[in-house]
């Protein structure tokens, strides 16, 4: 491979540092977690959607390691999102041009290997490096939840530690635009007249970093569409999964925008779309894989039943909805509810005979995304059929007080708070 593009992904050979244009001041509540992991053996994997940090994650560890006298030739990084490039050839250009000989003779040495599930029998390839280089630290990272949950799950089983890079947490928006959250935390009502309009802002597309201090709504809009949604639509899945029916897939991306949360109907969709059930049904997973879309399952008391029950599909970030639909207001409910089913990791829903939208097993808590009508009677049946869901919560877009013994908290409140509100 050229010398000078391996090169270019690594200034710091040269000049000590990371390029600051690379680098964020802020670091996301994760980062900590995955700097506890440099000094342990194994493999570090973070896998997560579309601009949602992991490379910026990346570059702040390097600079880290800069920061603690790591040798900057000791230190590689490389993408392979736009190069069809083999690892293999380039950690022996690496080793050759750069370490000057083999990792056996080269002491402590860092691979940060960016998007590496584009590469063919990556793990394995991984694993080989990791088995026979005990000195070599391995990071790596991409936007499938498939290859790289399989790789780690088979071929890397024990030798690696994995990290999901979810889109923005509220909390971490909030910092990023200058607020204190946690005295916030301390007296949440102080606060609410700022919290409504900032929520607002987060929901839309507060959700990926380089967005999170934007205030042009269409040019944020055109940055989700064209680095997130077509990027994977149109890259992404052909790419990994062989799909090339592109308009099935962004069919099903629209119907999820304008409909979030609703059951997935397989046989309506069949007839509706002229494609067979087991095709769509393919394409829904393939979405999951790439970490755009997420599913929350109706609740049946036992983990068998109720992965057997149907099934809800939900954005993992709700900016997604304000992206895919210029009409955004009408669609407010509904994001508010995608917004919840991210910020709670919701798995479950319940529908049978009535329904309600969340359901926190190991919690034993319910919620309702209140934004119309009464909520309380599905509630209480809930709590009546299933006596280990104690508790229950209404979440609305901004009031707040209790009603039949049920508390009703703003969005933005439940999300600083969570299940534990």
């Amino acid at each position: 491979m050229d010398l000078a593009e391996l090169g270019a992904f690594n200034p710091w050979w040269k000049s000590g540092k990371v390029k600051d244009e690379w680098l964020k001041d802020y670091k996301r509540k994760i980062y900590r977690e995955i700097a506890k992991c440099v000094e342990k053996r194994q493999i570090v994997l973070l896998k997560g959607l579309r601009r949602t940090g992991k490379t910026t994650l990346l570059f702040q560890i390097i600079q880290n390691l800069l920061d603690s006298g790591a040798r900057p030739s000791a230190i590689l990084y490389f993408s392979f999102d736009e190069r069809a490039y083999d690892v293999k050839e380039v950690l022996a250009d690496y080793q050759k041009f750069i370490l000057g000989g083999t990792f056996e003779n080269s002491g402590k040495v860092f691979l940060f290997l960016d998007e590496i599930q584009k590469v063919g029998d990556w793990e394995n390839k991984i694993k080989t490096i990791y088995d026979l280089y005990p000195s070599v630290k391995i990071f790596v990272s991409g936007s499938s939840s498939l290859r790289l949950g399989r790789g780690a799950k088979e071929s890397l089983a024990g030798r690696a530690i994995e990290f999901m890079v979810a889109p923005l947490e509220f909390d971490e928006f909030l910092e990023l635009n200058g607020y204190d959250v946690g005295k916030i935390r301390k007296n949440p009502n102080l606060w609410k007249g700022e919290m409504l309009p900032l929520f607002y802002r987060y929901m839309k597309f507060g959700t990926f970093p380089e967005l999170a201090n934007e205030k042009d709504e269409s040019f944020a809009r055109r940055y989700i569409l064209d680095s997130v949604i077509e990027r994977i639509i149109y890259r992404d899945i052909p790419e990994e999964f062989g799909a090339s029916d592109i308009e099935l897939l962004r069919a099903i991306v629209y119907i999820v925008g304008k409909k979030p949360g609703a059951i997935i109907n397989f046989s309506e969709m069949s007839r509706n779309l002229g494609r067979d059930e087991r095709t769509i049904s393919n394409y829904f997973e393939y979405l999951e894989n790439a970490l755009i879309i997420r599913f929350v399952f109706n609740y049946r008391g036992s983990p068998v039943a109720t992965m057997r029950k149907m099934k809800k599909a939900y954005f993992t970030s709700a900016n997604m909805i304000f992206a895919l639909n210029p009409a955004f207001d009408p669609l407010m409910p509904s994001a508010i509810e995608n917004v919840v089913a991210a910020g709670a990791n919701a798995k479950f829903f319940y529908r049978n005979g009535y329904e309600v939208d969340f359901i926190n097993d190991s919690e034993g808590t319910a919620i309702e995304v209140k934004t119309e009508g009464k909520k309380l009677k599905q509630l209480k049946k809930l709590m009546s059929d299933f006596p280990a869901i104690a508790k229950s919560i209404i979440v609305d877009f901004e009031l707040e007080g209790e009603e039949g013994g049920i508390k009703i908290v703003p969005a933005w409140k439940f999300l600083l708070f969570g299940w534990q509100i």
